[in-house]
């Protein structure tokens, strides 16, 4: 419910045009690579460079869709492009970084799990990764 909100407000703010040959869409882009540290510590804010593949140079950095469920962190990398782009290049470089601002408010671990892409089979993939929270005063 909360992505459709999004995207509905990303959609007005932007002024999505009435013409389907030109419309605003977004799509996930798989995460390539993250700069996670091997510890967090508690109350401190941090800032993940995160690695991801647009699909084509038209595709731009448009946020996060970021769920949290106890210490389990789920991130997919939302690029927005416009149908209506026809020069296009879907080879060379496509990566680029976004910056992911995280808080730790726990004292325990977090388990992050960044979306790669979906397997043969069309289940979703992830980059796992479990990092233990150091308690403040250490």
């Amino acid at each position: 419910m909360k992505r459709l909100l999004w995207l509905l407000v990303t959609c007005l703010s932007l002024g999505c045009s009435k013409n389907d040959n030109d419309s605003l869409n977004q799509e996930l882009a798989p995460t390539v690579s993250v700069n996670l540290p091997d510890s967090l510590k508690s109350g401190q804010a941090y800032e993940f460079d995160v690695l991801y593949k647009k699909t084509t140079s038209c595709h731009y950095f448009s946020g996060f869709d970021v769920s949290k469920n106890e210490n389990t962190i789920v991130v997919g990398v939302v690029n927005s492009y416009r149908s209506g782009n026809t020069n296009c290049n879907s080879t060379g470089n496509l990566q680029q970084t976004a910056k992911l601002n995280f808080v730790v408010e726990r004292e325990d671990f977090y388990t992050f799990r960044f979306w790669q892409g979906k397997s043969s089979v069309g289940e979703d993939e992830f980059l796992t990764k479990e990092v233990p929270v150091i308690p403040s005063g250490n």
